[in-house]
């Protein structure tokens, strides 16, 4: 018999790209019924089947290692999806051991063809269950040609890289045919290249894979900054992430398993921070308090790739003194866009002096020959000099050695510097175009974006009046891009926006309209008034 995958329909895209995908190690996130879990069934015989190294005797032998958190939680959730595509009594099976709390040996072979070769796969599936048990001394049992983490996130951090130590590992290097062995050295030797890793000519380079599956996790979590990075550290390049767009999403994946309407349901029914996750596929935050911008989006907000400043139109920033002096660098677009791009985020305690060396030493690696045409700051760190004996407030002094002149914003509230940034968040300015872009590099923004600029516990809670904001190194950064909003647009303009409660520039409020039916009720040359 012959593998027939036609029966089974990636769950779209993204699921497609990632079955296909030969590691070293590749994870999948999306929200729950996104057809993550059959997906990574479908990848290892997939696997097997098109690209394992054959043996001398012509078979692929192939043995795979599913490991969970409980041998309980694997036979509820990718158990049974693996028995919906190979039951324990499929045609295929040589052997199927285990149980519900015991570990699952399942032996398959099928024949498969490979241009003019007619091969066996020889497929072993075996599971583990980590829990509470001493993760590097458990690992070391195994001797698999790939792995899956099932539910990755809810496993002990350590577990993707010490358990992808386990794979490559079978069959014995002896066994395989010297012209299969040459042909996946190439290509690995080709992988580990393009991650800058040294090589010896003719090295002989194994497949080794491991997959993943998961729910989107905090955003702090270990896996999710090894796929994507942070503000302090690169991704890893030996991570490939595929990330399925939300519920919600027009490009939602696996909707004949899950409609649109079964995300709607849940959105109206699950508590905030679980919608969030399992609806419409974000990370998540700290339940010590929600995000002040809950409309940004980092699928449409954050760029693909660095953005680069626009030549001919100039420059503006924004600044914060605060603890820890932070500033941002944007362009605002004649079509009424945003680009940020740049941050300067520094330690706590640094001065105005090294705060403008820092910057000035941004400006020229990033920005040179671009003017500024306008700078803002927060308006008390223009005060506190004694300016009669010739000292200069903090702004004052970084204007001075950047040249630039900053101008206080006109008040310092900060309902009103959030809604000017809010306005850039809102409505898009056409089908494709959102008002407001960051670039990628901007680590600190989009976290504080994400989920780190965020409102007190008392305040998620409403447990106080006053909607107060953590102070964290996020909050000087978007502290600066509020001055900048602000005392780009004014503050007239902030409030009138405010208070047309998102209606558009065309649409006018009951209390408008009346007044202006009463003005043209009157006659030329009548004087109201009360109409000044």
């Amino acid at each position: 018999m012959a593998i027939d995958f036609q029966q089974y329909r990636p769950p779209g895209p993204v699921g497609a790209s990632f079955i296909k995908s030969r590691g070293p190690i590749d994870i999948i996130m999306g929200p729950a019924g996104s057809g993550k879990t059959v997906a990574s069934c479908v990848k290892g015989p997939m696997l097997a089947a098109s690209y394992m190294p054959v043996c001398k005797d012509g078979m692929v032998r192939f043995k795979m290692v599913v490991v969970r958190d409980t041998y309980r939680d694997f036979a509820r959730t990718a158990l049974a999806s693996w028995h919906e595509l190979f039951p324990a009594n499929h045609p295929w099976t040589v052997s199927f051991e285990g149980g519900q709390d015991r570990p699952i040996k399942h032996r398959l072979q099928w024949g498969v063809q490979r241009g003019n070769d007619n091969i066996v796969v020889d497929f072993i599936l075996e599971t583990g269950a980590i829990g509470d048990h001493n993760v590097e001394q458990y690992i070391k049992g195994y001797e698999v040609s790939a792995a899956w983490c099932n539910e990755c996130d809810l496993l002990d951090p350590k577990v993707p890289g010490l358990l992808f130590q386990r794979t490559g590992r079978y069959p014995p290097l002896k066994d395989i045919a010297p012209s299969e062995l040459e042909r996946v050295s190439r290509d690995g030797r080709a992988v580990m290249a393009k991650m800058g890793m040294p090589l010896e000519e003719g090295e002989v380079v194994l497949p080794r894979v491991l997959w993943g599956d998961m729910n989107p996790p905090d955003v702090d979590h270990p896996l999710l900054v090894e796929c994507v990075g942070n503000d302090e550290r690169e991704k890893n390049p030996a991570y490939n992430f595929y990330r399925q767009p939300g519920g919600l999403d027009p490009k939602a994946e696996n909707r004949a398993g899950k409609p649109r309407s079964s995300y709607e349901l849940e959105a109206r029914t699950q508590q905030e921070h679980i919608v969030r996750r399992m609806v419409h596929g974000k990370p998540g935050y700290a339940q010590d308090g929600k995000p002040v911008y809950p409309e940004f989006n980092d699928e449409l907000h954050v760029a693909d790739g660095p953005i680069e400043p626009l030549p001919g139109i100039p420059l503006s920033t924004g600044k914060d003194a605060g603890g820890s002096p932070a500033g941002v660098v944007g362009q605002f677009l004649p079509n009424g866009q945003l680009r940020i791009l740049a941050e300067l985020v520094t330690q706590p305690g640094t001065g105005p002096s090294r705060y403008a060396q820092m910057f000035f030493e941004m400006i020229l690696d990033r920005f040179p020959g671009f003017a500024f045409r306008e700078a803002w700051g927060d308006p008390s760190a223009f005060y506190g000099a004694d300016t009669q004996a010739g000292e200069l407030a903090w702004m004052q002094t970084v204007s001075k050695a950047l040249s630039i002149n900053i101008l206080p914003t006109p008040t310092n509230e900060p309902h009103i510097r959030q809604e000017a940034v809010r306005w850039y968040l809102g409505a898009p300015i056409d089908q494709t175009t959102p008002r407001l872009i960051v670039d990628p590099r901007c680590k600190v923004l989009i976290s504080g974006f994400a989920a780190h600029y965020k409102l007190t516990k008392q305040a998620s809670i409403s447990g106080t009046d006053k909607l107060d904001v953590v102070k964290n190194k996020y909050s000087h950064p978007h502290d600066a891009l509020q001055y900048m909003c602000l005392g780009h647009r004014g503050l007239a303009m902030v409030m009138d926006d405010a208070a047309k409660l998102g209606r558009a520039d065309n649409v006018a409020s009951l209390h408008g309209r009346r007044m202006q039916r009463e003005q043209e009720r009157q006659r030329p040359g009548d004087f109201n008034v009360w109409n000044i």
